[in-house]
């Protein structure tokens, strides 16, 4: 089994992935969760855009930095991560992504061991060729 994957929600969910950047989006997304289960650092590092700011789910606003040291400190490290894409559209170059992700934390991250749901928000926004994160929003589910 795989302990890194999404799925789209609903029918225009799989519309919308008929777009070539909403397409190369999702890949990106695959290589950041897959990089967070393997606890692959630099990997997911790649693809922060130096802007990024997540208002996170344990109640912060965390710029690019303190994201990149906590993934390298090893809070932000899971052992499963599900996502269900909600919506995903383009809002400029940017892509925007929305649902719900199913975690499972490992190590130093906080509830590590427990099956957490969240609603999150993403930007993307395209980069060199590729796609950098440069938005994020994760709200825990209770």
């Amino acid at each position: 089994m795989q302990n890194s994957r999404w799925k789209a929600a609903s029918l225009e969910v799989h519309e919308a992935l008929r777009d070539a950047k909403i397409a190369a989006v999702m890949h990106a997304v695959e290589k950041v969760d897959a990089a967070l289960v393997a606890d692959e650092y630099a990997v997911f590092a790649a693809a922060l855009a130096p802007e990024l700011v997540v208002n996170n789910p344990v109640n912060i606003v965390a710029p690019s930095a303190v994201v990149r040291q906590l993934n390298a400190d090893g809070k932000i490290s899971y052992s499963q991560y599900e996502r269900l894409i909600e919506h995903a559209s383009l809002r400029g170059e940017m892509v925007l992504l929305m649902g719900e992700e199913t975690v499972v934390p490992k190590g130093k991250t906080p509830l590590a061991g427990q099956t957490v749901r969240r609603r999150f928000t993403e930007l993307w926004r395209p980069e060199g060729g590729g796609w950098l994160l440069s938005v994020r929003q994760a709200t825990i589910v209770r």
